[in-house]
């Protein structure tokens, strides 16, 4: 985000600078401007930093989500093979394990959904912001490329 307030003060440095007269440049002060570049290039990697850890964040969630699925898949393997003892006990703990593995294949299902959902809207914000500064970044050139 600091990369963002850097590209932003070149802007508006070079939108504030005098402009050379009968022509479409402007004089802007060089050691300010080389200041500006320098401080994006310091604050990339951090913003990277901050990408990164937000998909490491992700796997993280997703990684908790499948070993959540697994042990109610397993729980209820244990609890099907535990109730398989008589012809009565046993159709109703069939009916109760095939209820009880639904649900949880169902459980499974929505973790890994929701953890997916929130990893995309995380994945796709850093995205967005990684293509604004982008943006913002070839903007500031071209600005720089303009005034030469």
């Amino acid at each position: 985000m600091k990369c963002f307030q850097a590209i932003e003060q070149l802007q508006n440095l070079i939108m504030d600078s005098p402009k050379v007269p009968f022509s479409n440049k402007v004089i802007i002060n060089k050691e300010q401007a080389l200041n500006l570049i320098d401080e994006i290039v310091r604050n990339i990697p951090e913003d990277l930093k901050d990408a990164k850890r937000v998909l490491e964040e992700e796997q993280r969630i997703l990684s908790e989500a499948k070993q959540q699925g697994d042990l109610i898949v397993k729980e209820a393997e244990t609890t099907i093979e535990k109730m398989v003892d008589e012809n009565e006990i046993t159709r109703l703990a069939r009916e109760k394990s095939e209820q009880i593995l639904a649900y949880t294949k169902q459980t499974a299902r929505d973790l890994r959904t929701g953890a997916n959902e929130y990893a995309d809207e995380v994945l796709e914000n850093a995205q967005k912001y990684l293509e604004e500064l982008l943006e913002t970044l070839k903007r500031g050139r071209d600005e720089l490329n303009k005034a030469k």
